[in-house]
């Protein structure tokens, strides 16, 4: 019975956000510039936190966190939200969800960037668009494991996405995503992996009472005259201890 209240309450609200979420990309989409929209998004997903019941726990971020590139383990898609609610930040995200529909729309309005998965020549091109926005001096975010797991595990990084970061020496900024649900364990429920879909994937957070968020912002590392597979093996290896250690 509790399930199906939450059901109720949740997807009406959540329908009701997405509406929201339309009219101002629709309002927004002439005249405003990629920050001001950023921005909006920033306080649109802090909402979407609150529907599904999701608290988020910040530790490390500062006003030096801007105009970073940042790298993040990749559980979910709720990843996407949950960092974005933490700041203003362009995305990069698989193609597959460009073709959503309605978050599709709103991911295109932010500015994402889109890559086509197991494609090598996307990824050219991807890193040229990641180096022009950091060169505009916005907050670019991706997950090098290319790929989710169930959080329980830290995948490879993939060394060639930190060239962009590393051909113009920003300062990349590693951070460790973790899920706990109400007694502060360890939970898989938001993870988003193998042939799950969207909305089974949204159902199994929907369900739960509550799930805190911590989004740990570490160290930050000079990329500056840097190896690209050291910047990996080094982000990841403190990602790793700041979630298993």
């Amino acid at each position: 019975m509790r399930k199906y209240i939450r059901r109720l309450i949740k997807y009406s609200a959540l329908f009701c956000l997405l509406l929201i979420g339309l009219l101002i990309a629709l309002c927004m989409s002439i005249n405003a510039g990629i920050s001001h929209k950023r921005i909006v998004a920033q306080y649109w997903f802090r909402a979407l936190l609150i529907i599904l019941n999701i608290k988020l726990e910040i530790k490390g971020l500062n006003q030096q966190s801007k105009e970073y590139f940042l790298v993040a383990n990749h559980i979910s898609w709720l990843d996407i939200p949950v960092v974005s609610a933490c700041l203003p930040v362009c995305f990069l995200s698989k193609s597959e969800v460009g073709q959503w529909p309605i978050i599709g729309f709103l991911a295109r309005f932010v500015g994402t960037i889109f890559i086509a998965r197991g494609s090598r020549r996307a990824i050219t091109k991807v890193n040229e668009q990641i180096e022009e926005s950091l060169l505009n001096h916005q907050t670019v975010c991706v997950f090098p494991e290319g790929t989710t797991t169930s959080g329980d595990r830290l995948g490879a990084f993939h060394p060639s996405i930190f060239q962009p970061a590393v051909g113009i020496g920003v300062k990349v900024l590693p951070v460790a995503i973790r899920y706990l649900d109400e007694k502060s364990n360890p939970t898989t429920k938001p993870a988003y992996v193998g042939n799950m879909t969207l909305m089974s994937s949204l159902d199994r957070i929907i369900i739960e009472p509550i799930i805190f968020a911590e989004v740990t912002f570490l160290k930050p590392i000079d990329s500056q005259g840097s190896q690209r597979h050291y910047i990996a093996k080094v982000s990841r290896d403190m990602i790793c201890s700041a979630l298993f250690e």
